[in-house]
């Protein structure tokens, strides 16, 4: 397998260390995004984490996620929140050069099976509609076809959908279908309200406490691509008139700047959140509003194309054995019934964490009914019972959102225990000792999967890396 390493002011301080676990390292320029087109397919990209804070950064990580390219982040003494941050933004694994030679060799094999995986899917080219969208149901035939037809364009399209449909694949597409780069993603829940506008906007130097030197905002890293506004019916009140006069003019200022900055992008949003009700409550702004929804797209919940739920299934069972190291080629035929049947109210997300699950758990190589743990809580049966959101079918339509519910959460058991409860939370009984236990057992079963085992467990990511960093687990 050969190594791409990107190269930085320190990454040649590395190779040496890279070339001893048996690996051949190659560079290449991070300025330079069209290079990774002709970069072979079995490489595996190892990034300096000093790299990821370089303003061609985001155009790297697109690039490399559009053609199928898995990549780790890697530094020395990386701090919690440091290491957390990488994996949310797409990183395969975070490395410290501390780490330990077999935990390297064993998260470079991972990553270069998974990374083949999806070049025998997809054939290694970047992600066209029909890719990132699974399922060949009325539904999601309308949606592509509303991608189709939006994607060369430039017009701003929010995306309404519950939780755990895939916006941000739907998204991706219309940005694949754009001929434009880079793709960058803002999740407006993430981001404390003090600093979402130096996030977006960027700010001067010394314009606020701890602003050490000038930055770029995510608008100008975003210039000549896709600007994606996730989650933003969560946007602070105070941000929303300058997020309105950025749309209408594509011109904003830094922090503490004197001088407008002007910028050519596109502008896709989503949400989970019924705004017009936020409207009505005064809690987002109308004027806003309409300027978001020029274009709407809803992306069905997975129980209104329940057809589609066998192409899942299969492709996260493929996904989750190569992850895993497991072995299954075949799933009981009542199991996948048992699937469609079943109303999913965490849609796509939940029936992946539910294989993910099953995967880790048992041996193949077949994937059996007995294994599949059906949540039966009146959550369940609540969610199940709701309709469409905004009774509309999935597919596009022109200004103006529609009601969606509040969507029930889904649930899991862990080994061992006989009470149902959330997914987000363990069960009371485990004591923090046997929480840091059973992490140890998981994270071996998952190869290190740090978010899953901590959703499993009921805890933040930032808490279980600093156990395993402690040595705890």
């Amino acid at each position: 397998m050969i190594i791409q390493l990107l190269i930085h002011l320190d990454s040649r301080k590395a190779e040496t260390w890279i070339t001893s676990l048996g690996y051949r390292c190659q560079f290449f320029e991070a300025d330079n995004i069209k290079e990774l087109s002709h970069n072979t397919h079995e490489s595996v990209y190892l990034v300096p984490h000093q790299a990821t804070k370089e303003p061609s950064w985001p155009k790297i990580r697109v690039r490399l996620s559009q053609t199928s390219r898995n990549y780790i982040v890697f530094g020395y003494k990386m701090g919690t929140l440091e290491a957390v941050n990488a994996m949310r933004d797409g990183a395969y694994d975070v490395l410290d050069l501390e780490d330990d030679v077999n935990r390297w060799k064993s998260s470079v094999r991972k990553a270069g099976e998974s990374q083949q995986l999806w070049i025998q899917i997809y054939g290694g080219k970047p992600l066209e509609s029909k890719d990132i969208l699974v399922g060949e149901s009325h539904a999601m035939q309308n949606l592509r076809q509303g991608i189709e037809r939006l994607g060369p364009t430039d017009a701003t399209v929010l995306i309404l959908g519950e939780s755990g449909v895939g916006k941000e694949r739907v998204a991706q597409a219309l940005h694949s279908s754009s001929g434009r780069e880079p793709f960058v993603a803002v999740n407006c829940a993430a981001i404390p309200k003090d600093l979402i506008e130096a996030e977006l906007f960027g700010a001067e130097k010394g314009s606020y406490t701890g602003a050490l030197k000038t930055r770029k905002g995510l608008v100008q890293q975003a210039n000549g691509g896709t600007l994606f506004l996730d989650e933003v019916g969560e946007l602070d009140m105070g941000l929303q008139p300058k997020l309105l006069r950025f749309l209408e003019t594509r011109r904003a200022r830094k922090i503490g700047g004197f001088e407008d900055f002007s910028v050519d992008l596109r502008v896709i949003s989503a949400t989970n959140s019924n705004l017009d009700n936020e409207t009505e409550r005064q809690n987002f702004r109308t004027d806003l509003y309409f300027r978001l929804s020029e274009i709407t797209l809803r992306v069905p919940p997975l129980r209104m194309h329940n057809d589609d739920v066998p192409q899942f299934v299969r492709l996260f069972l493929d996904m989750a054995s190569e992850r895993f190291g497991k072995h299954f080629d075949s799933i009981e035929p009542e199991l996948v019934q048992e699937f469609q049947d079943y109303h999913w109210p965490g849609n796509v997300r939940e029936l992946k964490s539910h294989i993910d699950r099953m995967v880790v758990l048992h041996d193949g190589p077949i994937l059996r009914t007995a294994w599949w743990e059906k949540p039966v809580s009146s959550s369940y049966m609540k969610s199940a019972t709701q309709q469409n959101p905004g009774g509309s079918n999935p597919g596009m339509s022109s200004g103006g959102g529609a009601g969606e519910p509040s969507y029930g959460a889904g649930q899991f058991q862990l080994p061992g225990q006989n009470q149902q409860q959330p997914y987000w939370s363990a069960p009371p009984a485990l004591s923090p000792k046997q929480k840091k236990a059973l992490a140890r057992d998981l994270l071996a079963q998952s190869d290190q999967n740090l978010g899953w085992v901590a959703a499993q467990l009921g805890i933040h990511p930032t808490t279980l890396y600093r156990w395993r960093k402690q040595g705890k687990v």
